[in-house]
């Protein structure tokens, strides 16, 4: 596949396509299964009026097994085609919370290490009795040598960087149905600590195309998958002009 490319397809089928070990990092943040609900105290209930975070293009309310197998095959294949890191980024909330604790046994021997990254201002509780939500989780799988915590790409001092991350949340709105997309600085600071100039990242989950903007700026090549087209087309105008930016530059 060539890089600095991003492909309308689903990641499972593209991903298949990458051979071992060809990719230097990867970045990415899957759906959530935001819209599966608790229902006469058991999953499976939900609201056909909730809006749907990724247009409709898949669905947000998979049973919780079903999700669980879905997100285990996705980690199995981004392990398999990176040298070694993926940075996985998820909020736990109902309709993924069993499955992310899953995820988390089935991967355990792979956990290196696990950033939270603080937004700074916590998103208002969907009812009573919930807690407000001001924390996700990044978490860094690493096929390699996931048993020591010690980084072997590491660009920044000892003791100058630390595992919690405040960084506000993304607040644009300019795609329909999508306000999950993360903020630039996020995979921006993931690639500056812990990859190279000249490396390729990968992001399964392009959804508009943060991972591939922040790539061209921080000089890393990239190639990702996005299944709505409209995400797609919109990703691929931001890359656009992104590049033509810094050739003014």
């Amino acid at each position: 596949m060539e890089i600095d490319k991003i492909y309308n397809m689903d990641c499972l089928e593209g991903m298949r396509q990458i051979p071992d070990g060809s990719v230097d990092l990867v970045v990415t943040s899957p759906p959530y299964n935001f819209n599966l609900r608790i229902h006469y105290g058991k999953y499976g209930g939900w609201c056909d009026k909730d809006p749907n975070k990724y247009g409709g293009m898949m669905n947000d309310r998979l049973p919780m097994e079903e999700y669980f197998n879905w997100q285990r095959d996705c980690i199995n294949e981004m392990l398999r085609v990176s040298k070694g890191l993926v940075f996985y980024n998820i909020q736990m909330i109902t309709g993924n919370k069993v499955a992310l604790c899953k995820i988390l046994g089935e991967f355990a021997d792979k956990v290196k290490e696990v950033i939270i990254w603080d937004k700074k201002n916590a998103e208002p509780a969907i009812k009573e009795g919930v807690l407000n939500s001001q924390y996700e989780y990044i978490i860094v799988f690493d096929k390699a040598n996931a048993i020591a915590r010690q980084f072997d790409t590491f660009n920044s001092g000892r003791g100058t960087v630390s595992n919690v991350w405040q960084i506000g949340k993304n607040t644009e709105r300019s795609i329909k149905n999508h306000s999950a997309m993360f903020p630039l600085e996020l995979p921006s600071k993931i690639m500056r600590l812990f990859s190279n100039d000249g490396d390729l990242v990968l992001d399964p989950f392009m959804g508009a195309g943060t991972t591939a903007v922040a790539c061209v700026n921080e000089k890393r090549h990239f190639i990702g998958f996005e299944l709505n087209r409209e995400y797609f087309e919109k990703a691929c105008k931001r890359i656009d002009i992104e590049q033509r930016q810094l050739k003014l530059e």
